[in-house]
């Protein structure tokens, strides 16, 4: 058995040569195309416009038939070398979008026509939503498990590919619309069930906004939040077997059938293995990392506890403080016990992060009313007088859970946050429920204890890596749905090793702001740094030619000849490509494997999987990060060293997260500006403090 396999399927194309049917109105049911995805034949019949619409294999009166091969027809011709190659002719068959969609439409026909619930919108995918053999026991909703399918032209096969994802579970509310609107209002139902099909709320047809008593919403956050439901705790349990078992449960049932196979010939048996050619690992240094007296290891927490922290807070002079409610002060008294090391299970911040701990006396703050507490926060903040050679940080204990449906609730953090940090103060919110109900809470400490060291402007590890002449910027974004606009954080670090330097924040239409800030980093660099090599930007997407347009400007009037890299970085949730290592039964591939899908694109594997046998299954089973990889010197990236070099610096970013002694998926080059841009919108004129914008305060 291969070693490791992906979740597609590999097809032939149904027939050899196909009609299909176009016309240049819209009209109910057809498919619209743009004219770039059209035969020539269309655009020739009805003229050049935008859009073109087809029914595809549905004969329509007067509309154009065309037909065509399914595959690309080939002719061979001298070069300018005058060496003979194979083209492909054009307009020799339709385009991979047009066949794409067909393809996806019969899909969606066959699911429909078996009574199945079907997600409207066929272009790209199809989901579907079969009944869950698990069923909810408080009998408010029917629960429904969703898979999607998605046709591909040959992304890691010499074949068609049928790409096959198990997204997760719905729940559809037993209570109609016309019973949830006492509570909820319309603006937080999203999707609905209406005689067996799946709509928008808003698109709902006629005979449906007459009957709103057999409409059914699908459950969502907002109207969570309506209900005032409390936030479930997230699954850490092995996501790559239940993603696998769901698929292959699925694919027996509905795919590896006689009848889908008449639609879409399915040629592979079962989900195809990886080119073994195609996988590669990061170097075993990646994985080091440098702690106390230049000590080296691999997992955080061991070199904490044997080696400390790589260097400590720059002043010795700290004073915490604590502010809590009035009922809550043997919570801050138990966290004032784990701090000074006398609660059992940790041995205090001295002994751990070597950082002195000192609460002066009388400097807390207690405040009375638990429902609304900010007006007493405030005032005793605002009050309070800091003096100037001292670094402060608050040990606030939330009164309200993380996970409260109150979103007035919530915000108190966000503020707290923010107006510590207009007086040069971090904080560290704890959880009093949990402190208080969760036995073994003192395995939060160590996590406790680093955030805290960093905000102090401390390191608790680095990367063990050369420097390099070379700026590394990351840039993430956080979409808010109270308000829904994009912000997206740039986070720079001006090390290989993993240095983090300052932070500015932008919304998401904000480009040239965006390239102004990275240019400023750069001659920062540059004045500092002489013979700088190269720039590397981490994006949480790919980057337009737009958005690169103005730091390849800025880079020019700097008078700096140098590459720009772009690795583009995309949380790989479940409708996407994953890769199972068959060889270990719990199926997640070695933490530092990569596996290539494309042309310079791959899928990387960040956890805390370092050995081929031993694993802590605490830390949780994440899925992989896909990577896309550009340079402004094309020739650059058509080299494995310097490609390998770029995934490897990606791994070792994913080091460097200082909220967990557990190495995370996502490199903090992403995570952190997403983590600033989460909560930019909170803070007044969406502006961070200046004390913000060199500190770690967010984690």
């Amino acid at each position: 058995m291969p070693s490791h396999c992906f979740n597609i399927l590999t097809f032939n194309h149904p027939q050899e040569e196909q009609t299909f049917y176009f016309t240049d109105q819209e009209q109910a049911n057809l498919t619209r195309m743009y004219k770039s995805l059209v035969p020539d034949e269309v655009i020739e019949k009805y003229g050049e416009q935008d859009h073109y619409y087809t029914s595809f294999t549905v004969e329509e009166e007067a509309f154009l038939a065309v037909s065509k091969p399914t595959s690309p027809q080939f002719e061979t011709k001298k070069n300018e070398q005058g060496e003979e190659r194979s083209y492909t002719i054009r307009n020799s068959t339709f385009s991979t979008s047009v066949l794409k969609r067909y393809y996806n439409s019969l899909i969606h026909s066959h699911f429909k026509g078996k009574g199945f619930l079907v997600k409207p919108n066929f272009i790209n995918d199809t989901e579907v939503w079969l009944p869950s053999t698990k069923q909810d026991t408080t009998g408010q909703y029917k629960i429904f498990d969703r898979f999607s399918l998605k046709v591909q032209f040959k992304t890691v096969s010499d074949s068609l590919e049928l790409l096959v994802t198990f997204e997760g579970k719905s729940k559809i509310f037993k209570v109609p619309v016309s019973t949830l609107l006492e509570d909820v209002s319309p603006t937080d139902i999203n999707w609905v069930v209406y005689e067996k099909g799946l709509y928008r709320f808003d698109e709902l047809p006629d005979s449906g906004k007459r009957e709103y008593d057999k409409v059914y919403p699908v459950w969502n956050f907002e109207i969570r939040d309506a209900l005032m439901q409390g936030t479930e705790a997230p699954d850490k349990t092995n996501k790559y077997k239940k993603f696998r078992e769901e698929i292959d449960k699925f694919y027996n049932q509905y795919l590896n059938t006689e009848e889908f196979k008449a639609i879409i010939p399915i040629t592979s048996n079962g989900f195809i293995p990886v080119n073994k050619f195609n996988i590669g690992s990061v170097n075993n240094s990646s994985n080091r990392l440098l702690f106390g007296e230049q000590k080296s290891g691999i997992v955080p927490m061991d070199g904490m506890k044997e080696h400390g922290p790589f260097d400590f807070s720059s002043t010795s002079k700290i004073h915490f403080f604590f502010i809590f409610h009035k009922d809550d002060q043997h919570i801050a008294q138990k966290m004032d016990g784990y701090f000074k090391g006398s609660e059992f299970g940790f041995k205090g911040l001295t002994k751990f992060i070597h950082t002195p701990y000192h609460t002066e006396k009388g400097f807390s703050i207690r405040f009375e009313d638990r429902d609304n507490p900010w007006p007493e926060i405030y005032e005793a903040v605002t009050n309070k007088h800091f003096e100037s050679d001292i670094q402060y940080i608050a040990i606030y204990i939330s009164p309200f859970s993380k996970n409260s449906p109150d979103k007035s609730r919530r915000k108190i953090y966000y503020k707290l946050k923010e107006l510590l940090l207009k007086e040069g103060v971090s904080s560290q919110v704890i959880d009093g429920e949990k402190v208080m109900t969760n036995e073994k809470y003192y395995y939060s400490l160590p996590n406790i204890a680093i955030a805290i060291l960093a905000k102090l402007n401390g390191i608790p590890w680095k990367l063990d890596t050369k420097l390099k002449n070379e700026l590394i910027v990351g840039i993430g974004a956080f979409r808010n749905s109270e308000v829904d606009i994009q912000y997206i954080g740039s986070a720079f670090s001006f090390a290989n090793n993993g240095k983090f330097n300052r932070f500015e924040c932008f919304q998401k239409d904000q480009t040239k702001e965006l390239a102004g800030s990275i240019i400023r980093a750069v001659k920062e660099y540059a004045n500092v740094n002489t013979g700088i090599k190269r720039l590397v930007i981490h994006f949480y997407k790919s980057m337009r030619q737009d958005e690169l347009q103005p730091i390849e400007d800025g880079l020019k009037d700097l008078g700096l000849d140098i590459p720009v890299f772009i690795v583009s970085i995309n949380k790989t949730e479940s409708s996407d490509i994953v890769a199972f290592d068959n060889s270990w039964k719990d199926l997640m591939p070695m933490s530092g494997t990569f596996i290539k899908v494309g042309y310079n694109k791959f899928l990387l594997f960040n956890n805390t999987r370092y050995s081929p046998k031993f694993y802590s299954f605490h830390a949780g089973f994440p899925f992989p990060i896909k990577l896309k990889i550009f340079c402004t010197e094309k020739e650059l990236v058509d080299e494995y060293k310097t490609v390998k070099e770029l995934i490897d610096q990606v791994y070792q970013f994913s080091r460097m997260y200082w909220k967990s002694v557990r190495q995370q998926n996502l490199p903090v080059t992403i995570k952190y500006p997403e983590m600033v841009a989460e909560m930019l919108p909170h803070f007044d004129g969406n502006e961070i403090p200046e004390f913000g914008k060199d500190n770690l305060w967010f984690l």
